[in-house]
């Protein structure tokens, strides 16, 4: 239980982590009135993004302690599910024009929540051998 206590402790720590440095950077003078244009909130992204994070981690640690053999193959099942997901629930991002700031936000919260999970993925491989 302590365990998993400071797993999904570290995990929120690097999503906050990212969350802080996306903030303060939506903090300079252009971008704040961008920011202010998008059509979801950088918060809504991150926490969906969040959700994804601990579903993906939470199958991929399951699997680890019960058939180590299909961590790998469960968590690129599960990325791709997530990719797949998140391109449906973002669309309306990609259709509007001339919203290259919030096209650009979104591809780089992804990939910083991508590498999160790919490096504790990772790690939960590297433990077993």
């Amino acid at each position: 239980m302590k365990n998993n206590l400071l797993f999904f402790t570290r995990i929120f720590f690097f999503s906050f982590s990212l969350y802080a440095i996306n903030r303060l950077v939506f903090l300079l003078p252009g971008l704040k009135q961008a920011e202010e244009k998008f059509h979801f909130p950088i918060f809504h992204l991150f926490l969906l993004f969040f959700v994804f994070l601990n579903l993906i981690l939470f199958l991929v640690k399951k699997v680890s302690e019960k058939s180590f053999d299909n961590t790998g193959m469960v968590f690129m099942i599960a990325t791709f599910v997530k990719t797949g997901t998140i391109y449906f629930i973002i669309k309306p991002i990609l259709n509007i024009p001339n919203n290259q700031i919030e096209k650009t936000n979104c591809l780089i919260v992804f990939m910083g929540f991508l590498v999160i999970e790919t490096i504790i993925t990772i790690g939960i491989l590297n433990k077993k051998q």
